[in-house]
């Protein structure tokens, strides 16, 4: 389904490869409304903050970057990360959120030489790339506390439970390190199809979302894992990211190359999931019948664009996408 939306669009000069809302503070009466953007292109190519509603988007600050943007992640609301494509200097760049000023503070040296993609948490660095090395920083310290290698190009990372990393490669399979001992990952994989996003469930961690370069979203369970609980033939070509709600932890979202960003309505499904032990709610995400459910998928982009979204991010009901158009956007998930 393609929805008419009230929509803010702002043209940002260069094609867009990360967009994150700012996170919260601890402030009940904050609201999403800053996100940081990471640029690239063959002239220009920067890290900006903007100022976004569905009524309007505004350029705060912009930043340049020495290479192409190619890894986001929060640590805070005043400090994140980014990684890129540096050969030459292979290093993480830190940056803190000085009210509207983007300010270097730190670089993390790292062993790829293209960095795909950067996850965190409140205190930890994660990132991977195309020499397939695995990698986790302290932000203070510039060497990682963690290193590990794989024998392929890692597009993807996601921190799950207290001290594992998720990572995809591109033979299509996903590794889980424990980052507290070098030695094998736990893996699974269904068929050789490159893993571009992890999305773990914000509620119950065991439920993990992969998206593939062939337009497929397959969804596990982490304490059985040999095969999908789930595949679902979602775009018509590769998605780059995928992640679950933070507020509404059953509906979840999808970017394409195909030019669609896709939020598919588990909550919608939730008379269908029974109960877990101990009186929790399972998941509609978890239920057997869910390959056969009839679920509502809407494009909030309408169905007007045609390039590649290559990032979003979702926060209290709003989200934010950009991609090859060199256009941010900004609308209202649509069950708000």
């Amino acid at each position: 389904n393609n929805l008419r939306k009230i929509m803010a669009t702002k043209f940002a000069g260069e094609s867009l490869s990360c967009v994150k809302w700012v996170p919260l503070s601890n402030s009940v009466l904050d609201r999403a409304s800053l996100c940081i953007t990471v640029g690239k292109g063959s002239s220009s190519k920067s890290v900006s903050l903007w100022e976004c509603s569905t009524e309007k988007i505004k350029l705060l600050a912009k930043a340049p970057l020495s290479a192409n943007g190619t890894g986001l992640a929060f640590l805070s609301h005043k400090t994140f990360v980014t990684g890129g494509e540096d050969s030459d200097n292979q290093v993480l760049q830190v940056w803190n959120l000085n009210g509207e000023n983007l300010e270097t503070a730190s670089t993390l040296k790292t062993s790829n030489k293209l960095t795909t993609h950067v996850s965190s948490t409140e205190k930890l660095v994660a990132s991977v790339g195309e020499e397939g090395y695995l990698q986790v920083h302290v932000p203070t310290q510039s060497r990682p506390v963690y290193s590990t290698k794989c024998e392929m190009c890692l597009n993807t990372s996601s921190f799950y439970l207290a001290h594992s990393v998720l990572v995809g490669s591109a033979a299509g399979q996903v590794h889980c390190y424990d980052t507290r001992q070098q030695g094998p990952a736990s893996s699974m994989s269904s068929e050789l199809v490159s893993i571009l996003g992890i999305a773990v469930h914000t509620t119950q961690p065991f439920i993990i979302a992969n998206s593939r370069s062939d337009g497929s979203l397959l969804i596990w369970d982490m304490r059985s894992n040999r095969y999908p609980l789930a595949t679902f033939a979602g775009h018509a070509s590769a998605i780059w990211e995928v992640q679950f709600e933070r507020e509404k932890s059953d509906n979840l979202y999808t970017c394409s190359e195909d030019g669609q960003l896709l939020m598919w309505n588990g909550a919608a499904l939730s008379g269908v999931g029974g109960l877990l032990g101990g009186g929790g709610k399972v998941s509609p995400w978890l239920t057997p019948e869910i390959s056969h459910q009839k679920m509502d998928v809407f494009n909030l982009l309408g169905g007007d664009n045609k390039l590649s979204i290559n990032s979003f991010d979702v926060l209290q009901g709003k989200v934010v996408c950009g991609g090859a158009r060199q256009t941010l956007f900004c609308t209202d998930s649509c069950d708000e």
